[in-house]
């Protein structure tokens, strides 16, 4: 029997009064009276408030959904009749859609349609029809109106799947019955969708619509209705067997003999479960996705509470087991359906191949001989899925695999990991490194991962609550396996170092291991990564790795953020740091790990994350460490001799510029300038500022990077500690999102800096808005910015204590400051004016932002040039912190 999920709510049984209180006879209104239509739409607001207020004495949905469709009923009816197109025997009003079919959300669209018999609508009952439609307008609901002839619908019905759809279920509101009749049956006798080409197009159709959901269902702002597992899942095999079965329920599916009698139970109780999220969602907003923003109110509204973060936890993972629950009897039904209108489970016909004594092949999914196997031999449930590896063509499991698997995982009384034949088979399947995209992904999708051992089941679908993670730990975790086995295979320039540093890898079983453990520690007391290091002990342990072997993964868990945190949050051209970072990582097998386990944690955490950039930063530290492992990295010596190549290939490659002038302004720059950029950037720098001839002026200059943003080039000759703060007011003030900022300072005083940022929506700036931008930055540096006009909006879901730390370092020629806070609009403008404020002049500047935390670093001087002493740095600390308040 399967696990019941309801939400906390208390119910109660029965429906709202018959007479709703703002239910108002419209027929004899005159509708284009200005009062009277502000007083009907004050009638729907109320009604929608009604409604809310329903939902909170603790109506169950269906009560709901029947209460709103008659509201809007009756409501459609009298404009209706009021406006006399009721007197029309030609005419109908159907509700199509998800109001066709009875489910009105607070927030669904009101889908209409007028239906006419006849093969032209005349003048006369079209121009009524415009008033009706635009009456409703007026009326402020969010329409979806169509008028066609049946002639026409049936062709709109051809050409377009949706309208098909939307036809199928579709019901009668008022007007001629007749003609209604005549419309459903010409829908039901055209040919032209069979029912093989109707299933096609609805997979399809949804598989085109999980795309735009990454394919998963452990996104941390789920949309509950089109998501993976959302309730779009439970409508396309409700919509295939409408057309095929003529069956409009779920108990219509089960007698049909789509669902076993327990599927139809859980079907039932998911799809109640999703309704309930969707409606109290609703009750707050007018879409279907649950953005965090909204997620503790919506806990709070199901029952959940209102204290801390666990309320949200529980429902939020109460929803992504739901999401998981319908991919699975989506997939069920699915293969039936296709099975009874083609006569086979696959898309294509292929023979039955015996793999074993116990699986079998059909077409592309795998499926048992034996229905006890699992029952019988639950290590099996591990094996299958070495099997599934062996087969690159095999992409997923037969429905009747899936109801064995699932009837077995659910008797079973003990995890897996406890059985030593278990252990050894989960084991071998760490060490495929070939097919960890497929094989961890189905094992997650089967939820045998939670089977398997309680450190899973307690991530599973667990919440991060942040922006810089989009999916649930469980799913990112997944992720981040994927990316071990993908980007190795990747040709993408910002993973070439990947690929060489992983081919150096000896034993990947290790890497597989600690990308499997390296979260497995969250949603606990105390810091992940140190728990998390324990747990590894334990797997391996009782996974008989060797001792070395244990505690390499342990080291890799306890400090997978290490390599991250010291290519972005340090100043990695001290020699001091990375002799620091080389002590820590040992040898040569630990970097090599902990910088693909790093790149793969990055790159799982959203799609934006890693790129050209950040993969250059990683490649310095990774350089440098490797150096000093070796006994070859010389410090200042060394940088100096990479600095040195860069401006050779710079020179190279800038064949329009003198090479005597490159040189001789290269020798203005300092060295960490070459090691920074990339010979490509340091040439188009070169070329553009030694063609500037207007000393006065700044060079400003825009670069558009392709899936990162929009880069800004200001070379200046000229200097003061406002410079940043005046150029980054300018940018918070056009409401652009800055991500990553870098400043140089020249010998002659001259200043380099390159900004990248984003728009709101994180995509690059359009072109048309580039020269604004400059203008705006122009204007800026003629005046003195003021950090009160910049508002100080506050997330009111993440909070980042705001710390500064000037770092103790050997070297004595400037100052380095690092501050960690709550990235939040205007933020790098209000750090850079309070460090003009006080005098402070900037030498170097690093910004990364990760999520909702912003960690800038900073090197500084004194008006003088010298580092900052005591009671500076205090004053200094003393100013951010009011600033950042």
């Amino acid at each position: 029997m399967f696990e019941s999920i309801t939400v906390p709510r208390k119910l109660k049984d029965g429906i709202p009064e018959a007479d709703h209180p703002f239910v108002e006879n419209w027929r004899t209104y005159d509708l284009s009276d200005k009062e009277l239509l502000k007083k009907a739409r004050s009638l729907i607001q109320r009604h929608q408030e009604y409604l809310a207020e329903l939902y909170k004495e603790g109506y169950k949905i269906p009560a709901l959904l029947e209460t709103h469709k008659n509201f809007l009923d009756k409501h459609l009816t009298f404009v209706y009749e009021n406006l006399g197109l009721d007197q029309y025997s030609s005419l109908a009003l159907i509700a199509v859609g998800g109001y066709g079919r009875g489910e009105m959300f607070p927030a669904s669209d009101v889908d209409i349609m007028v239906a006419c018999n006849n093969e032209d609508i005349p003048e006369e009952v079209s121009a009524k029809i415009e008033t009706f439609i635009s009456t409703l307008w007026d009326l402020k609901l969010d329409l979806g109106p169509t008028v066609r002839t049946i002639n026409e619908a049936i062709l709109a019905a051809r050409s377009d799947i949706t309208i098909e759809t939307n036809l199928l279920e579709s019901r009668f509101i008022t007007g001629s019955s007749a003609v209604y009749s005549q419309l459903i049956s010409a829908i039901r006798i055209d040919s032209f969708w069979t029912s093989d080409k109707f299933f096609n197009e609805k997979i399809t159709e949804l598989e085109e619509r999980h795309h735009q959901y990454k394919d998963t269902a452990y996104s941390i702002e789920p949309d509950v209705k089109n998501n993976p597992g959302g309730l779009r899942d439970l409508q396309v095999v409700q919509w295939i067997a409408n057309r095929y079965f003529d069956v409009h329920s779920a108990e219509g599916m089960f007698k049909a003999g789509l669902m076993t009698k327990e599927e139809y139970d859980e079907y039932i109780e998911c799809t109640t479960f999703l309704m309930e999220v969707r409606f109290a969602l609703q009750c707050l907003i007018t879409g279907n996705r649950l953005t965090l923003d909204v997620q503790k109110s919506l806990a709070s509204i199901l029952g959940y509470g209102d204290s801390g973060n666990k309320p949200v936890e529980n429902m939020m993972k109460e929803l992504f087991r739901t999401f998981r629950r319908v991919r699975e009897l989506y997939q069920i039904i699915m293969q039936i359906e296709r099975y009874m209108i083609r006569g086979r489970v696959i898309a294509t016909a292929e023979p039955v191949e015996f793999l074993d004594s116990f699986f079998v092949k059909r077409g592309n999914l795998i499926d048992v001989i034996d229905p006890y196997l699992f029952t019988n031999d639950p290590k099996k449930m591990i094996e299958m899925f070495g099997v599934i590896a062996k087969h690159p063509d095999i992409t997923g499991l037969h429905y009747n695999c899936i109801r064995v698997l699932r009837e077995s995982r659910r008797k079973l009384s003990s995890h897996l990991y406890q059985n030593a034949d278990c252990r050894n088979a989960f084991k071998n399947l760490l060490k495929a490194h070939h097919c960890l995209k497929k094989v961890w992904h189905l094992m997650h999708e089967s939820r045998l991962l939670a089977s398997y051992m309680p450190q899973w089941e307690h991530i599973e679908g667990l919440t991060q609550f942040d922006m810089f993670h989009t999916f649930s730990v469980d799913e990112h975790i997944i992720r981040v396996l994927t990316n071990i086995e993908v980007l190795s295979q990747s040709r993408e320039p910002e993973h070439a170092f990947f690929h060489n540093v992983i081919k150096q890898i000896s034993e990947p079983l290790l890497l597989n291991t600690a990308a499997f453990l390296h979260d497995i520690a969250k949603g606990r007391n105390g810091h992940h990564a140190e728990e998390g290091a324990k747990e590894a002990l334990s797997f391996c342990n009782i996974h008989d790795y060797s001792n070395y072997e244990t505690e390499l993964v342990s080291w890799l868990v306890a400090h997978h953020l290490d390599f991250s945190s010291t290519a972005m949050r340090r100043d990695i051209t001290d020699p001091e740091e990375i002799n620091n970072f080389a002590n820590l990582v040992k040898d040569e097998e630990h970097l090599n790990m902990l910088y693909c386990l790093t790149v793969a944690d990055i790159a799982a955490t959203n799609e934006h994350e890693w790129n050209s950039w950040k993969d250059n930063i990683f490649r310095q530290l990774y350089m440098y460490t490797s150096q000093a492992l070796h006994g070859s990295y010389q410090g200042q010596k060394s940088q100096m001799l990479q600095a040195q190549e860069n401006i050779q290939v710079a020179v190279e490659i800038t064949k329009d510029v003198r090479k005597s002038d490159l040189l001789r302004h290269f020798a203005q720059l300092p060295t960490e300038y070459f090691i920074h950029y990339s010979p490509t950037e340091i040439g188009w720098h070169a070329r553009n500022i030694m063609r500037f001839k207007k000393p006065e002026a700044p060079l400003i200059l825009f670069n558009q990077m392709e899936k990162i943003g929009t880069e800004l080039l200001i070379y200046y000759r000229n200097f003061s500690p406002m410079f940043f703060g005046q150029v980054v007011y300018a940018m918070a003030m056009k409401q652009l999102n800055l991500f990553s900022a870098q400043l140089f300072l020249t010998h002659d005083n001259h200043t380099i800096c390159t900004i990248k940022f984003q728009n709101r929506k994180g995509q690059p700036l359009d072109n048309d808005r580039l020269h604004t931008i400059r203008m705006a930055i122009l204007d800026s540096l003629q005046k003195t910015p003021d950090i009160e006009s910049i508002k100080n909006i506050k997330s009111k879901i993440f909070s980042v204590p705001t710390k500064i730390n000037f770092l103790k370092e050997s070297q004595t020629k400037r100052s380095n400051l690092e501050i960690t806070t709550l990235d939040t609009p205007g933020l790098l403008a209000r750090i850079g004016i309070t460090l003009g404020k006080c005098q402070c002049l900037i030498s170097a500047a690093r910004v990364t932002t990760s999520g909702e935390r912003a960690d800038d670093f900073f090197s500084v001087t004194d008006i003088d040039g010298l580092p900052l002493d005591d009671s500076k740095q205090q004053e200094l600390s003393s100013a951010l912190l009011e600033a950042l308040a």
